[in-house]
């Protein structure tokens, strides 16, 4: 028997998303994103290291909050990703079953839905972290490279003197200012990329976290 989670669909926002607020709202998503991302790989190591010593140790009880933490952590990942793509990402858990503690540890461990869980956990947090630094690396290398003959102009000529190594110096601000031919062009990529890479992780969230 299984418990299922649906919440009503809701207006994607990803198509919307070239508006100036909603790709800001982005930004600052894949800013949390590549924060957060890499969460899920202790709470993969904690989750499997406890149902792989639970049957010969004490510890076992501790199976129940781990996988109780593991689960809110991927519900959360659920509503976004629903938020998002404008339709749920439901959860597919066992009901609980007969009492005692040892039948509940068993129910979690044999449930195949908390196994998609721990699954995703490490391939999550590898795309989320690489799509969302990408993301944010692009626009800030835009805001960079537009400010970067104030950077040479304020600071001492080794640190922005040379941008690519000894072969390539700049001696003036107006040469500096030759990197700012690489603003838009970074810019540019972020635009074009931007609802690309956050698809991409959504969709590793929806295609191990969803209803089987």
């Amino acid at each position: 028997m299984t418990t299922t989670t649906d919440v009503p669909p809701t207006r994607p926002v990803l198509p919307a998303a070239r508006k100036a607020s909603l790709r800001l709202h982005l930004f600052g998503r894949s800013v949390a994103i590549m924060l957060t991302a890499m969460l899920g790989l202790p709470l993969f190591v904690l989750w499997v290291t406890l149902v792989a010593i639970s049957p010969i140790s004490i510890v076992a009880p501790l199976v129940i909050p781990a996988t109780a933490l593991v689960r809110a952590y991927a519900n959360a990942h659920r509503r976004a990703a629903g938020r998002l793509l404008g339709r749920p990402v439901p959860a597919s858990y066992r009901a609980p079953d007969r009492p005692g503690l040892a039948r509940r540890i068993w129910n979690l461990i044999s449930d195949p839905a908390s196994w998609r869980d721990v699954l995703w956990l490490p391939v999550h947090a590898v795309v989320a972290f690489v799509t969302a630094t990408l993301s944010v690396t692009l626009l800030l290398a835009s805001v960079f490279y537009a400010i970067y003959p104030f950077l040479y102009w304020v600071t001492p000529q080794q640190a922005f003197g040379h941008p690519f190594g000894d072969s390539w110096q700049f001696h003036s601000v107006g040469e500096a200012s030759v990197m700012m031919v690489l603003s838009p062009v970074a810019f540019g990529l972020w635009l074009l990329l931007q609802l690309p890479l956050t698809r991409a992780e959504l969709r590793v969230t929806q295609a191990l976290l969803g209803r089987r």
